[in-house]
């Protein structure tokens, strides 16, 4: 799961969005099988899923999987913690893009 993770940030620094969504979507598939659906590394993966369908113009889908991961991560975590900080801005940065019409998504 790890090594498909790792593979998927090295397309996305390639610019392989297609790519990179496939195996992002076997990869949160996988932690939800395996570590099931509220484990912290789930949600990120869910969360770094949302920001490659940002990245590829699908935003609604980007926003209701943000807003699921903020949740999840505020339950799991805390308010405070960075991966909920990090998570709450890319929903943040998704919705300005949505408004103005932008398709790249931050991370």
């Amino acid at each position: 799961m790890t090594a498909r993770a790792n593979l998927a940030t090295s397309y996305w620094q390639a610019g392989r969005t297609a790519e990179v969504i496939l195996l992002l979507e076997q990869a949160v598939a996988d932690f939800e099988r395996l570590l099931g659906p509220d484990h912290p590394d789930t949600v990120t993966a869910r969360a770094n899923l949302a920001a490659s369908y940002g990245q590829a113009g699908r935003t609604a889908e980007a926003i209701v999987i943000l807003e699921q991961a903020v949740a999840d991560f505020e339950r799991l975590l805390g308010p405070d913690h960075p991966n909920t900080v990090t998570a709450r801005a890319n929903l943040a940065a998704t919705r300005v893009e949505t408004d103005t019409g932008e398709s790249d998504a931050g991370s």
